[in-house]
């Protein structure tokens, strides 16, 4: 059964290129239909529509569907886009583009089989090409030494501030390995295809799993910092070199138990990362996305972590938090899942709770 219904896949892929490529199956679902309309840009996630830089079509994808998802990874053809997509399985996604292709895949030769793999083996794997790898690593690079430590500008402290946080610029300062100031960074809108104005901007550096820097994501300010910049969409992440799977904004150390190991907090967002520290004095770090944080993969020495969700009509936060404590307790990470629900409300997260009422927020209990 196995190897019939391998089989199958791979006819179903010859079959896509005997009848014109990925093109025409990817016109049927609309979040990858965007793609094609901005492609070689990058686009938001096809599926949630998260992001603005997040998913992208490889060069060679008419031939193989191969795309790049910053947060899933590689989608090494056609068939695991619609998978990923479609949150079905391989053999569900091949069936869907026979509904679409109308044709007999049974009718595929051996030759036409070998040749489509061929091509797929071809195209190169890479996240990025070295050309655009190196562009990336410049203008991040440019932006890194380009900004200051967040404690030590005013307009940031009044932002978060704004968010209702106190922390002290000193309990501020021990993040300065991970968050950063920029006075005036240029802001590309993407409806408009241009630049439209310079603005300030709350920087957060965002490591691999490596522990080395990947990316940055930024925050446009007001520029008093009373608030996010008048933009479309003042939060953005810069184009990383390199996958994001497994990586954080690391706010803080691991903290060391009596009973042995080590303890990390995780959550999504920068800001609800230091609410919650804000809150319990415990590190917590941010993995940017529902999607990245169910992919987190702690250190050897962290024994215990706990799971901050975010609440939302989807779910996704939960979902995640679940497919995370899940692989984590498989490893003998012991995990603990704190889901806000106390403001009545569709969406919450503990930025919401803490400006609320801060004592909802308890610690972690070792056990």
């Amino acid at each position: 059964m196995y190897q019939a219904s391998h089989s199958k896949i791979k006819k179903v892929k010859a079959l896509v290129a005997q009848q014109g490529g990925w093109r025409n199956i990817f016109e049927h679902f609309s979040g990858l239909k965007a793609a094609i309309d901005k492609y070689p840009a990058q686009t938001p996630c096809p599926k949630t529509g998260d992001g603005s830089t997040v998913f992208r079509l490889v060069n060679g994808w008419e031939q193989t569907g191969q795309a790049f998802h910053n947060y899933v990874g590689k989608l090494t053809d056609g068939l695991n886009v619609i998978a990923f997509y479609r949150n079905c399985s391989i053999k569900e996604a091949a069936d869907e583009v026979l509904q679409i292709t109308g044709g007999d895949y049974q009718a595929i030769s051996y030759r036409e089989v070998s040749a489509q793999l061929s091509r797929e083996q071809q195209q190169k794997s890479e996240y990025c090409s070295k050309e655009k790898k190196e562009q990336r690593l410049k203008s991040l690079q440019r932006v890194y030494h380009e900004a200051i430590p967040v404690y030590k500008s005013e307009i940031a402290m009044n932002y978060l501030r704004c968010r209702g946080l106190t922390l002290t610029s000193e309990e501020v300062r021990k993040f300065s390995s991970t968050l950063g100031f920029h006075p005036g960074l240029k802001y590309y809108c993407s409806d408009k295809k241009q630049v439209i104005g310079t603005y300030p901007a709350l920087l957060g550096i965002f490591k691999s799993k490596d522990g080395s820097n990947l990316t940055i994501h930024r925050i446009y300010l007001k520029p008093d910092g009373s608030g996010k910049a008048d933009v479309s969409n003042p939060k953005k992440l810069m184009s990383p070199p390199g996958y994001m799977g497994g990586g954080s904004f690391q706010l803080g150390e691991p903290l060391p138990l009596r009973c042995g190991g080590k303890y990390i907090g995780v959550t999504e967002g920068i800001e609800t990362a230091l609410a919650l520290f804000n809150a319990n004095g415990l590190p917590c770090w941010s993995l940017y996305s529902d999607t990245v944080l169910a992919l987190f993969e702690p250190d050897s020495d962290i024994t215990h972590v706990g799971i901050w969700s975010e609440k939302e009509p989807s779910g996704a936060g939960l979902t995640s938090a679940n497919k995370l404590m899940k692989r984590l307790s498989e490893i003998g990470v012991k995990c603990h899942i704190y889901y806000p629900d106390f403001l009545n409300a569709e969406k919450e997260d503990w930025l919401d709770v803490f400006n609320s009422n801060p004592s909802l927020i308890h610690g972690y209990t070792a056990r």
